[in-house]
């Protein structure tokens, strides 16, 4: 029965943030980007649903499995504005954010990673990539060109600090014993290893590698 009830509540949350977006982008309160991030951001706290109600691996998966479906059909439709990067069309990274969180339920639903590791990475890609792009676009100045990205140092600023507090925040929660000093070691290391990744990847694909990449370096190095 949770894991019927965690299905239900993850669709009325990411269809809900994905209305709220559109309507928000075509009131012209939210920009482009900043519509895309509430989603990203939105999508990521998916995760701690899957944690709390589902108990096995197939239910699990339905939710990214409808989206990589979904996102795929309103990417090649242009169904949904709101999802949209209209300054890099060929980004794919709204179909490959939940390709990376299917992987994820598939290492941790069958016991080789514990679940919590796969939510320090799908956490610091929604909120540590979306504060990010947020920020970078407004703010950032300085830009970092590498392959074609356009980032910025701001923005790879705002990523290591949102993805030290989000490796910081699940360490209190999962690992309470740990010492001040293994904390601070894993939130600095983790976030500047996730940065790093996430300013070295083109095209969309920080979606796949910035959370599995930074789920499995904590899990080598810190689990």
């Amino acid at each position: 029965m949770s894991d019927l009830l965690g299905l239900v509540i993850a669709y009325i949350m990411i269809l809900s943030a994905i209305a709220i977006a559109g309507l928000l982008l075509r009131g012209r309160v939210f920009s482009p980007t900043l519509s895309r991030k509430f989603i990203h951001i939105s999508v990521s706290n998916w995760w701690l649903i899957a944690m709390h109600f589902h108990t096995r691996a197939l239910y699990a998966a339905v939710g990214p499995l409808t989206f990589i479906v979904f996102n795929w059909i309103a990417y090649r439709r242009h169904l949904l504005a709101a999802m949209e990067d209209p300054e890099h069309r060929r980004n794919l990274g709204t179909v490959y954010f939940p390709i990376s969180l299917l992987i994820l339920v598939l290492l941790c639903y069958n016991g080789s990673i514990p679940p919590y590791v796969g939510g320090i990475g799908v956490l610091v890609m929604g909120y540590g990539d979306g504060l990010a792009s947020i920020i970078g676009s407004r703010w950032g100045q300085t830009r970092v060109r590498l392959f074609e990205g356009n980032k910025s140092v701001l923005g790879s600023a705002a990523m290591f600090v949102a993805s030290a507090a989000v490796v910081l925040l699940f360490m209190l929660r999962f690992q309470p014993a740990a010492s001040p000093s293994t904390l601070l070691a894993a939130g600095i290391t983790t976030a500047a290893i996730a940065t790093l990744i996430e300013l070295l990847t083109p095209l969309g694909l920080d979606n796949i590698t910035v959370p599995i990449g930074t789920t499995v370096f904590f899990y080598l190095v810190f689990a």
